[in-house]
C-alpha cells in the first residue's frame, strides 16, 4: 500500500503542477517551435556533412586558392599576387616576401566551381602533385619544389559582385599581365614559343585572345610562372610567364598519369614544350 500510495502521490502532484502552470505550456511550443526554425540551418549542414559535398575537384582546387577577399578594396592575396608579379616585370627581381607566400615558380590555374573541365583535369594537377620529384616524375637538384595556386574565376560577395572582376577590370597590372601573355605565347614578342608551334592545337590562339575578355576567359587556364634568375626561356613573359595550358589532354594517353605527364613536361619543358622537339 505504501508504494502505491507513493506513485500514487507522485502522479497528483504532476497533475498539480501540469494545472498549475498551463499558462507556461503555449510559451513552451511556441519557443520550441522557433527553436526547431532556428536549427534548420545547422540540422542541414549536418546531413550535408554525412554526404560528400562538393566534388572531389572543387575541394582540391579550394584548397590550393589564393583568397579574393577584400577584392572590392584591392587588398585580396589575388591583389597581392599580380602586385608581386608586377613589381618583378619592372625590377626584374622577386621579392621575399612574394617568394615566401607565393614560391618563385608555379602553376597558377583559373578555375570555377561548374567546370567540367576542371573536373576533368584535377587528378593531373594531384598525381603530378603526390608524384613529383619521385620516379619517372624526378626533377634534378636544381629544380624548385612543386607549387601550385588556383584563382576561382566565379568567386562572389555577399551582394552577388564577381570578386575577380575587381582584380581583372581595375588593376593595370593585372591587365599587362594578361596582355603581355598573349604577346609572348604567340611569338609575337621576338622568340618563338615552342609549345604554339608543336602542339598544332587550332583553338590554342582563340583562347589566348580571350584573355583579354574576362567572361571569355577558358577555365582550366593554366599559367606557368618562373621567376627565378637566369632560369626563365627565351619567350618567357616580364612577368615571368613560361607557357599556358588551356583544357589539355594527356601525353600518350588521357588517365591521370597520362595529364600529370603533360604537365610535367610543361614544368620542365620536355617534349612538345621543348624547343628541341622533333629535332
Amino acid at each position: 500500500m505504501v508504494v502505491l500510495r507513493a506513485i500514487g502521490n507522485f502522479f497528483v502532484r504532476i497533475g498539480r503542477w501540469i494545472k498549475e502552470t498551463a499558462w507556461v505550456q503555449p510559451l513552451l511550443i511556441v519557443g520550441g517551435i522557433f527553436a526547431i526554425i532556428f536549427s534548420i540551418p545547422y540540422l542541414t549542414k549536418w546531413v550535408k556533412s554525412w554526404f560528400n559535398e562538393g566534388s572531389a575537384a572543387v575541394k582540391y582546387f579550394s584548397d590550393k586558392k589564393v583568397s579574393l577577399k577584400n577584392a572590392e578594396e584591392q587588398k585580396s592575396d589575388v591583389d597581392g599576387l599580380f602586385s608581386y608579379l608586377d613589381e618583378y616585370s619592372r625590377t626584374n627581381v622577386a621579392s621575399e616576401e612574394g617568394k615566401k607566400k607565393y614560391g618563385e615558380k608555379f602553376f597558377l590555374t583559373l578555375v570555377q566551381e561548374d567546370c567540367q573541365a576542371c573536373e576533368d583535369r584535377y587528378m593531373g594537377f594531384k598525381t603530378l602533385e603526390d608524384n613529383f620529384g619521385k620516379g619517372s616524375f624526378a626533377v634534378d637538384s636544381e629544380e624548385a619544389s612543386f607549387k601550385f595556386h588556383t584563382i576561382f574565376v566565379d568567386s562572389k560577395n555577399k551582394d552577388g559582385d564577381n570578386l575577380f572582376e575587381y582584380v581583372y577590370e581595375k588593376r593595370q597590372d593585372t591587365q599587362s599581365f594578361f596582355e603581355e601573355t598573349i604577346t609572348y605565347m604567340l611569338g609575337e614578342a621576338g622568340a618563338d614559343h615552342p609549345y604554339f608551334d608543336n602542339a598544332k592545337d587550332s583553338s590554342y590562339k582563340t583562347n589566348l585572345e580571350n584573355l583579354t575578355d574576362r567572361e571569355q576567359i577558358s577555365t582550366p587556364t593554366t599559367f606557368l610562372i618562373d621567376l627565378r634568375a637566369n632560369k626563365q626561356k627565351d619567350w618567357t613573359s616580364t612577368h615571368g610567364v613560361t607557357e599556358v595550358l588551356f583544357s589539355f589532354d594527356g601525353t600518350n594517353g588521357s588517365d591521370n598519369y597520362a595529364k600529370a605527364r603533360t604537365l610535367f613536361n610543361c614544368w620542365t619543358g620536355a617534349d612538345v614544350f621543348s624547343e628541341n622537339y622533333g629535332k
